[in-house]
């Protein structure tokens, strides 16, 4: 359907969701990513387990994402020695599963960009040749903060990395629209995915790829 980078992941990370055994993520991920390496296409391996993503790019996949925004030294070291670029996302504290539990925030986009700063300088800092910034919406983060990062998100774009930005059927979407089926959320998404271009997303992580591209070529020819 057109799309530039298959991301990969065998651990689901909505809010609540219980954790998977580093042994366990490998048996449901290495096959995967085996089977699709050879079609040419760059894979991003989407883990925040070391013993995991090693193996990942071992295999050659091409970036690492990791939800827990590099917090773990390991990861750092990874990236910097198979010499890949690595996703830096926001989460107020490395649990999924308690996450949500933490989404209380001064001025969230304030916060949240200074996380993803910090945590890129010390990346780039340890030989990681890039870093992307992820506000992380929903991961710890209300209705209200995932609107706040939106409207504002050209002010973690000044970063001066380029900028993922994954709505793609989420909580937030359905709040908005109404539309509890996370399958049914395809034109919320793309509408949000469409603004987040627009205020300086350079990455979209969507599941409705054909949908998005077509969106993004009209898009495209009347901004320019």
């Amino acid at each position: 359907e057109g799309a530039d980078l298959l991301d990969l992941g065998a651990e689901s990370t909505r809010p609540g969701a219980d954790p998977v055994s580093p042994e366990e993520e490998k048996r449901r991920l290495l096959p995967v990513l085996e089977a699709v390496l050879p079609l040419g296409v760059p894979v991003s391996v989407d883990t925040r387990k070391p013993e995991v993503a090693e193996e990942a790019l071992r295999l050659g996949a091409h970036l690492l994402n990791d939800v827990t925004g590099l917090r773990d030294e390991r990861m750092v070291a990874l990236a910097a020695r198979y010499g890949v670029a690595a996703v830096v996302m926001h989460m107020p504290v490395p649990d999924p599963k308690a996450m949500m539990a933490h989404a209380r925030y001064g001025d969230v986009v304030a916060e949240v960009k200074a996380f993803l700063q910090a945590q890129a300088e010390r990346a780039l800092k340890a030989g990681v040749p890039q870093v992307l910034l992820d506000p992380g919406f929903g991961f710890g983060k209300l209705l209200e903060h995932n609107l706040a990062l939106l409207r504002r998100l050209e002010e973690i774009a000044a970063l001066g990395h380029p900028v993922l930005v994954g709505l793609s059927r989420k909580r937030t979407i359905g709040e908005l629209t109404g539309v509890e089926v996370p399958g049914q959320r395809v034109f919320g998404s793309v509408a949000a995915h469409l603004y987040a271009v627009l205020k300086g997303a350079r990455i979209l992580r969507v599941h409705d790829v054909r949908a998005h591209r077509e969106a993004l070529a009209v898009w495209t020819a009347l901004w320019g």
